[in-house]
């Protein structure tokens, strides 16, 4: 049998016999694999990476000035450590995704620094989504959490480490930026507010149940909300105001809320939480009408629970809450998901949001703004609120 079959192997089958074809098919494939091999670990290389202009000019070039290029010790990473995985299931799956940037060398979607800008944002968020979803695969290849001396660290460094590693935090929560300088994400944000200024300016007010999209002024008689005199006080972003009534240009509302006895000039969007919506001059407050009374069983603090009627301009408002919260949403993530993992905003209770966010003003580029309405939309979202089901 095993003579039959040596001799059918290499029994002449045309020109070749059936065993050269087999041998040579397996060199064959051989050279074939080892070529592959070879242009796919070309493609790994430093000098690869960089030899279009487009990442030499730029992402390169700050790269050349962080640790990962240049250490005391010589050790460092090129290109391929940090974007490409080791083994090779994901390294082609990876490749693959990858291919689609020939398309952009093609049609020059980066060719200028003000392109390359420009994308910057999208690139850097979709590299720090796959890094995020394989738990930094390529930066614990280096990294090992078994072997951290915390140590040789600064205590505080070795603390937030520590603390970071405890909550699941993966490398890229925390390390943004390591070796390329961070993008401007305030583009995604800005453009919201813009979206809002937008549709305040073609609704003009409509809606039974209107929002400020910024602090506004009210006052207390149509007349002077049309010659904007006499203002009463100030109603902030995101405030529920009733439509009671409609004269042109001014827009009769009710504020619905709570003030602490004794506060006399702030109305509180819940008892027992510093959620502000609006303030009130001191010859306004006799205008604001008491509806109950109680004391929080937690302070002991006598609350009463109100409602003022005023009057407003139409130009700064709008009739989705939802819209406001997408641009608070989206400013939350650009501005706290940079440096750390950003907090669930039902990890503090809302008045502890104050002091979190007062802690953080030095290290983003918010004004007082937009610091205010990022501060209610965590308000109403944390854990003593109840989320932000129970207030939209």
């Amino acid at each position: 049998m095993i003579r039959r079959l040596w001799n059918f192997i290499w029994s002449p089958s045309g020109v070749i016999s059936l065993g050269v074809l087999l041998i040579a098919g397996f060199v064959a494939g051989i050279l074939f694999w080892g070529g592959f091999h070879w242009a796919l670990e070309a493609t790994n290389e430093e000098a690869f990476c960089i030899s279009c202009h487009e990442m030499r000019d730029n992402v390169y070039e700050e790269y050349t000035h962080t640790v990962h290029y240049s250490s005391a010790s010589g050790v460092g990473a090129i290109c391929s450590d940090c974007h490409v995985p080791k083994a090779w299931g994901p390294k082609m799956i990876r490749k693959i995704q990858a291919s689609k940037e020939l398309w952009g060398k093609l049609t020059g979607v980066i060719d200028t620094p003000e392109k390359f800008a420009e994308h910057r944002p999208v690139m850097a968020q979709r590299e720090w989504a796959r890094m995020k979803a394989n738990d930094s695969l390529e930066c614990r290849n280096c990294h090992r959490e078994d072997r951290f001396d915390y140590a040789l660290m600064e205590p505080k460094n070795a603390e937030i480490m520590k603390a970071g590693l405890e909550a699941g935090d993966t490398c890229i929560d925390c390390h943004k930026g390591i070796a390329h300088n961070l993008p401007d994400l305030s583009g995604g944000y800005k453009k919201a507010y813009e979206g809002l200024v937008s549709m305040a300016a073609d609704q003009e007010g409509d809606g039974d149940v209107i929002y400020p999209i910024t602090t506004i002024s009210y006052y207390l008689d149509a007349a002077a909300a049309k010659a904007e005199s006499d203002v009463a006080g100030q109603l902030l972003a995101a405030t529920a105001l009733t439509v009671l009534d409609r004269k042109g240009d001014a827009i009769k509302v009710r504020i619905d809320g709570w003030q602490q006895d004794e506060v006399d000039r702030i109305v509180y969007a819940l008892r027992g939480h510093r959620i502000f919506e609006a303030t009130l001059k001191k010859e306004t407050v006799e205008a604001v009408t008491r509806l109950a009374t109680e004391t929080d069983p937690d302070t002991e603090l006598v609350w009463h629970e109100v409602s003022l009627e005023a009057w407003i301009r139409p130009g700064q408002v709008v009739d989705d809450l939802d819209a406001i919260w997408a641009y608070s949403a989206e400013m939350y993530s650009a501005n706290c998901a940079v440096c750390h993992s950003k907090p669930d905003p039902g990890h503090h209770l809302a008045n502890q949001w104050i002091g979190v966010l007062k802690s953080m003003e030095r290290f983003v580029a918010l004004d007082k703004e937009q610091t205010r309405v990022l501060q209610k939309y965590l308000q109403l979202r944390a854990k003593d609120t109840g989320g932000a089901a129970h207030h939209e």
